[in-house]
């Protein structure tokens, strides 16, 4: 292992006495073909500590949490679990070790109630062996563990990605486990529930449990860590006391230089007609009352809390909700639904379950919304044509992989979000939707994510954006529209805020002009 800075992880409090940490991996080596994932990975989580672990997208960071989970065997090298050395590690064996994983998409089961999910340990239901009343006794308990007030009986799949997200880690924490393995655990998460998930897993590392903690989001890693270690391209390149960190010097950790991520230039006030113009536009279950419009290069931003109604807003924008009263009006048109127009598209939040067909090509996923492009004679499709436009996006986007027929479940998770991004683009729309759009990528496809944005509203497209994070809003938008509880309380220019105000803005109900 090479390190900038002493490798701390695993000695005591004091510094004289080596303690035995709770999971410690040595010369950690994984191929595939030609590829290092990892490569002599050394990594000690100390025991009753928070260790970060990041990385850019494909730096190795999961491949490592799969070896300690006993998902993935490493072609050398072993692990050790409180200083017990396991020479061949599965899955079995890492539950024995007390070793639970949350992985960033959730291993929950969304026709199961919040407390049928909550008795599920590794991979061994109870639901045969603990009764109901049993049932909504543990689940309560597990709620308890995170101050959760959820419905024990509620479907999860009725709640939100943000409470299934919860019910995960509730699960994982209450369980057996004492090692904790967490891959971007606040990914669908407010700020709020963040900062109480974060307090939450000091208060369970006070009391013994230890964590690995991955993030894309460095200020959570800073905040939370007592050890960080940085990982890039299959190796580790520093390791040390959080201290020793900050963002900044982290970043240039994991991508090798310096990020340029500055704020858009504000596009000028509108003139003309709108592309895209809703007035009165209501669903009684959502959002009420609700007036928008998109100029052509121009980035309006919805900002509010988790359920405020903001996504719900942008679906109807679409077609893919249908609103209840209010109308739509389409480059002056009124229409009824613009599902299915080439020219608007909507790109989901979540791109594993909303956005991507996992299994299928990238050729295949890029041509998707724009099918009569890759049509050749006979009016059949041509699979040259498939090919040549994946590929061509394949290089405006910085798609990473070895050519356009690679499956996209061999992604990661920034250069997945990259071939959404080519899909919703390939029509060249003149509206795009986008919810959340750098969700679970690294600071380096974070930033370049943010220049193509910039790049597209320049061209002249109208863009609607759907973020959580206020640093995002104010790099990207013109201007600001909050929702709170399914109504547009403020409308500003981004011109002059800080992150301070947007947040206050956000948490404030009482915020409207």
């Amino acid at each position: 292992m090479t390190s900038e800075t002493p490798d701390r992880a695993g000695t005591s409090p004091t510094g004289d006495v080596p303690a035995v940490p709770a999971v410690a991996v040595h010369g950690i080596t994984k191929t595939y073909g030609t590829v290092h994932a990892l490569l002599d990975v050394d990594l000690r989580l100390r025991r009753g500590t928070v260790h970060g672990l990041v990385g850019e997208n494909g730096s190795g960071k999961s491949t490592l949490t799969k070896v300690i989970a006993g998902v993935v065997s490493p072609d050398s090298g072993h692990v050790e679990y409180n200083g017990e050395r396991v020479e061949h590690v599965d899955p079995r064996a890492a539950l024995r070790h007390g070793v639970r994983v949350i992985y960033q998409d959730l291993a929950v089961f969304p026709n199961m109630t919040v407390a049928e999910n909550l008795v599920f340990e590794g991979n061994r239901p109870l639901l045969r062996t603990i009764g109901g009343r049993g049932r909504r006794r543990r689940a309560i308990e597990a709620l308890d563990t995170l101050g959760l007030q959820l419905d024990p009986e509620a479907r999860l799949g009725d709640l939100s990605t943000a409470e299934r997200q919860l019910v995960a880690i509730a699960r994982t924490v209450s369980s057996e486990g004492r090692i904790v393995l967490m891959d971007e655990p606040t990914a669908s998460l407010t700020h709020d529930e963040i900062d109480q998930l974060l307090e939450t897993v000091r208060g369970l590392s006070s009391q013994g449990l230890s964590f690995l903690f991955i993030s894309h989001k460095l200020r959570e890693v800073v905040s939370v860590a007592d050890d960080v270690t940085v990982i890039r391209d299959g190796e580790v390149v520093s390791s040390g006391a959080s201290h020793e960190y900050d963002q900044s010097r982290i970043t240039h950790l994991m991508t090798g230089g310096v990020v340029d991520d500055v704020s858009r230039q504000r596009a000028p006030e509108p003139a003309g007609e709108p592309v895209l113009q809703a007035s009165g536009l209501s669903l009684s279950s959502s959002f009420r009352d609700i007036d928008l419009s998109l100029h052509p290069g121009r980035v309006v931003g919805l900002a509010g809390l988790v359920g405020s109604g903001r996504t719900e807003i942008g679906l109807a924008l679409v077609g893919l909700v249908q609103a209840e009263r209010g109308e739509i009006r389409y480059h002056g048109k009124p229409v009824d639904n613009l599902l299915g127009l080439s020219k608007v598209q909507y790109v989901p939040d979540d791109r594993l379950t909303e956005g991507l067909l996992l299994d299928w090509s990238i050729a295949d996923n890029v041509i998707l919304n724009n099918l009569d492009a890759a049509v050749g004679r006979g009016g059949t499709l041509s699979t040259d044509r498939a090919v040549s436009m994946a590929e061509s996006w394949r290089e405006r986007l910085r798609v990473k992989a070895p050519d356009v027929s690679a499956p996209v479940f061999s992604l990661s998770g920034g250069n997945q979000q990259r071939v959404l991004l080519a899909r919703a683009l390939a029509p060249d729309p003149d509206v795009i939707v986008l919810n959340n759009p750098t969700v679970g990528v690294d600071v380096g496809s974070r930033s370049e994510i943010h220049q193509l944005v910039r790049r597209v509203a320049d061209d002249g497209t109208a863009i609607l954006l759907i973020s959580d994070e206020p640093a995002e809003l104010l790099s990207l938008c013109d201007e600001l529209v909050f929702i709170h509880d399914g109504r547009a309380v403020h409308r500003c220019s981004t011109e002059g805020m800080t992150e301070d105000d947007v947040l206050q803005r956000i948490s404030n109900e009482g915020a409207a002009a």
